[in-house]
């Protein structure tokens, strides 16, 4: 006799969730109008816009199937009348013998004159670091027209223009906002400037330069003055026609040496600071070795200006000033003595003491004079006894002994022999006199300018030269994305 199994439907009855709290007829009929569904689908679709890279075949091939709005014949025909850049004047016409359609539109739309897609990639490989070059392999990559190099160079000319009102905008924005923060009921507002100069090339050879203005209140561009001894049109006149004048064109803007271009950059941007954005440059913050400062104290007639010093560049002359004396003294070199790694950590200690002291010069000379005998301190011979005391003190000695007085302390660091720190203490103490440290109570640096500089080098890479109408170009697009943060 054969085993009896259970069997149960396979099919389960829906009985509800604990979000249903009753079962619904799935029955009902839902009826929708054709007309509903015509405006639902109507409204899926968003508007189209921008520009498309489209084959023209695809193209060719969708309009010849296409009835002429005249004739009613599938008879239409799409040919190329003229191409300039990325930019095509199309034709679409129909073939039929009897009718006279022609449609003529071009791929992009124009502004006074000039095509919207060819600005669009002029600005856009400029803003990528780009040029020609890089134009030509991209549309060559993509099987699209391109732009010959005259055109380009017109295009950049033109776009020029544009992009310094809106420099200068972004520019003129930054200075109210430093009129409005400083809240100065005079006609002229004075401020605080870090002032700085950017070549293209390393050494005393580079053609181009940028000098750089920015706020210390508001960390913002408020100038900037680009120059450059290059000129293509004068250059190739000089070998030729030496007689002839060349006609009106972009000319350098700099003679003389690449080393004087911050000088006159600077002198320049603080000569029309008044009528330009109506404030002082009262305070000029800068490098140590700089010599714009000579050049621009006393450039208002009544008002000298203060000289300021950066924190980063002090901090950096210790290292610099230290590893010089390792390279001209052999007996201050070599394993247990002065190495690159203390110079490191003590260019870093002053750096710190100088920072947590910011608006108190007492403290400040004090705090860089016992950084540098605790970083000299050895198990040799301790010299924390400048060091603050307390629990809460930076040095560790000093915590031990605040926290576990009768315990022996044990120093880790090795220190420097006291014939190599009789050496390195004249070269450091020089560092740490007052008259230098009172230009660094701001506490401020000029980071934000060396970021600055990083911009505009992203836009015109330091390893292909340029001439003045793409450095302005390249400057200006930097100096909008600065302020506006683009």
């Amino acid at each position: 006799m054969g085993r009896s199994t259970k069997t149960r439907s396979r099919k389960r009855k829906f009985c509800g969730n604990q979000y249903s709290s009753s079962m619904s007829n799935v029955n009902t009929s839902v009826v929708v109008s054709a007309e509903q569904k015509e405006n639902k689908q109507r409204h899926t679709y968003n508007k189209l816009t921008g520009n498309r890279i489209l084959d023209i075949e695809i193209l060719m091939n969708v309009f010849s199937i296409l009835f002429c709005p005249v004739c009613s014949k599938a008879n239409l025909f799409l040919f190329e009348d003229s191409v300039f850049g990325l930019c095509s004047n199309l034709t679409l016409k129909c073939n039929s013998s009897n009718c006279d359609f022609v449609k003529a539109f071009s791929t992009s739309k124009k502004y006074n004159k000039l095509s919207e897609i060819n600005i669009r990639i002029v600005y856009g490989l400029r803003l990528i670091g780009r040029g020609f070059s890089a134009a030509v392999k991209l549309c060559s990559t993509l099987n699209v027209p391109n732009l010959s190099k005259m055109a380009y160079r017109s295009l950049e000319k033109r776009i020029l223009p544009a992009v310094t009102e809106v420099a200068k905008k972004a520019m003129g924005d930054a200075a109210q906002e430093v009129k409005a923060l400083k809240n100065s009921q005079e006609n002229v507002t004075r401020c605080g400037v870090s002032v700085d100069g950017t070549w293209q090339r390393r050494g005393y050879s580079s053609l181009n330069d940028c000098v750089s203005v920015l706020s210390i209140d508001t960390g913002k561009i408020l100038d900037v003055e680009i120059m450059s001894q290059y000129c293509r049109t004068c250059k190739k006149l000089q070998g030729v026609q030496k007689h002839m004048k060349p006609s009106k064109h972009n000319c350098s803007n700099h003679k003389g040496s690449s080393a004087n271009m911050e000088s006159v950059g600077a002198y320049r941007i603080f000569e029309r600071s008044q009528s330009s954005h109506q404030l002082l440059y009262t305070d000029y913050y800068g490098d140590g070795d700089s010599k714009a400062y000579e050049t621009v104290k006393d450039i208002y007639d009544e008002t000298t200006i203060n000289k300021l010093e950066c924190i980063g560049h002090i901090q950096k002359r210790v290292g610099t000033r230290l590893r010089k004396l390792k390279n001209k003294t052999p007996s201050v070199r070599g394993k247990g003595k002065l190495t690159d790694k203390f110079i490191d950590k003590l260019q870093n200690y002053y750096g710190i003491a100088i920072r947590s002291n910011v608006g108190n010069l007492e403290n400040m000379q004090r705090t860089v004079i016992s950084a540098f005998y605790h970083c000299c301190s050895s198990s040799r011979q301790l010299m924390h006894g400048q060091c603050p005391e307390g629990k809460e003190s930076w040095c560790r000695y000093q915590r031990h002994q605040a926290t576990t007085p009768g315990k022996k302390y044990i120093e880790t660091s090795t220190g420097l022999p006291k014939s190599v720190i009789n050496s390195v203490k004249t070269v450091y103490l020089e560092l740490c006199d007052q008259s230098l440290l009172e230009k660094c109570l701001h506490g401020k640096t000029q980071n934000s300018n060396e970021s600055f500089n990083g911009v505009i080098w992203s836009i015109i890479p330091k390893e292909t030269f340029v001439e003045l109408t793409t450095l302005r170009l390249g400057v200006y697009i930097a100096a909008i994305q600065f302020n506006k943060g683009f």
